[in-house]
């Protein structure tokens, strides 16, 4: 296998969500995904899609749905991500079924242009203005959800 040069690629994780009219259907009814750098956040992502599909079920199911995503579970599946191994959970949502996956995964970055669009005295020899740099397009992922990463990490 070929590998990229350091700074091109960037571990992340790649979750989705596929929901079955019933545990028996042999079709998907929707399917969702989600791509985030952090094994904190697409376990966040899974239980807190969990919560709310299970916010429309009667008291007693719902608690039934909330009841499987306990605090030691969702610890082992971030340590789990972590650790490089693919993760999920399924359950039963009144009628329906849902799955959902977490699994680590390698990111391509992508180039973005630093500069104007128009390089005017800075143009290269070789055209097209200021070089392409590597971007990081996980930055406001990242930032956005580093303050949930320290708050789960204090619950322990």
């Amino acid at each position: 296998m070929t590998t990229a040069p350091d700074g091109l690629v960037a571990p992340g994780f790649w979750c989705e969500r596929y929901v079955y009219r019933s545990k028996e259907a042999d079709s998907v009814a929707s399917w969702a995904s989600l791509a985030t750098d952090s094994p904190v956040f697409a376990v966040l992502h899974i239980t807190a899609d969990a919560e709310e599909m299970a916010a429309g079920l009667p008291e007693a199911e719902q608690q039934r749905v909330i009841g499987t995503l306990d605090a030691q579970e969702r610890a082992d599946a971030m340590v789990a991500l972590h650790l490089g191994v693919p993760c999920g959970l399924a359950l039963s949502c009144g009628a329906t079924w849902v799955e959902w996956t977490a699994q680590p995964v390698r990111f391509l970055r992508m180039a973005v242009r630093e500069g104007s669009v128009c390089g005017g005295g800075n143009v290269r020899p070789d055209g097209f203005g200021m070089p392409l740099v590597a971007g990081d397009g996980m930055v406001a992922l990242r930032e956005a959800f580093l303050e949930a990463e320290g708050d789960l990490e204090g619950e322990g």
